[in-house]
Order: structure tokens, then sequence, then C-alpha cells
């Protein structure tokens, strides 16, 4: 089983109006795991309203990535396994800070 741990990390953004901040806006960060180990994994964002993909990381070795420059909406993420061994793993209802 693949998890995402997920750790929200606050920030300030003076523009809610979009999903983009100028500067490093709201920040969504955390780490991937496979039965509590850490994973590298290919990661997609999605604005939940409209469901069009915002963003698409690849996390480092130890399965961290982070999301920023976002605004205060709700996301979704999609993780990929990286030998597609299981499905896509989705955490909804995402809402950086």
């Amino acid at each position: 089983m693949m998890l995402i741990n997920l750790q929200v990390i606050p920030a300030i953004s003076a523009n809610n109006d979009f999903l983009y901040a100028t500067d490093k806006g709201l920040s969504i960060k955390g780490q991937v795991r496979e039965t509590g180990a850490p994973i590298p994994c290919r990661l997609r964002l999605f604005e939940k309203l409209s469901g069009r993909m915002v963003a698409e990381v690849v996390t480092d070795q130890n399965g961290f990535y982070e999301f920023d420059h976002l605004t205060k909406t709700k996301f979704f993420i999609v993780a990929h396994h990286p030998t597609s061994e299981f499905n896509a793993v989705i955490q909804d209802n995402v809402v950086p800070k």
C-alpha cells in the first residue's frame, strides 16, 4: 500500500484570486511512502474545482516533495507509483497554508 504523508506549510499570499502567487505564496509539502518506507515518484497537483493540472514534480530519493507559489484553494494530488506496481494514489481536498 502506498501512502501520501502531507505536511501543509503556512506562507503569506496577497492574491487569492489566482492559483499561483507572485511570491512564494502558500505551500504543500510532504513525503510519499510505501508500506512505511519512503519512495521517489511523480506527483501531479490538480485544482479541485476545475480538475485542471496545476503542477507536476518528482520527489527526491527520500520521497519528499513541495508545491509552492499557490493560493488558498482546494487541490488534489495524484501520486504515480515509480514501477506502476500500484494504481495512482489520490489525496483529496488538500488546501495549502
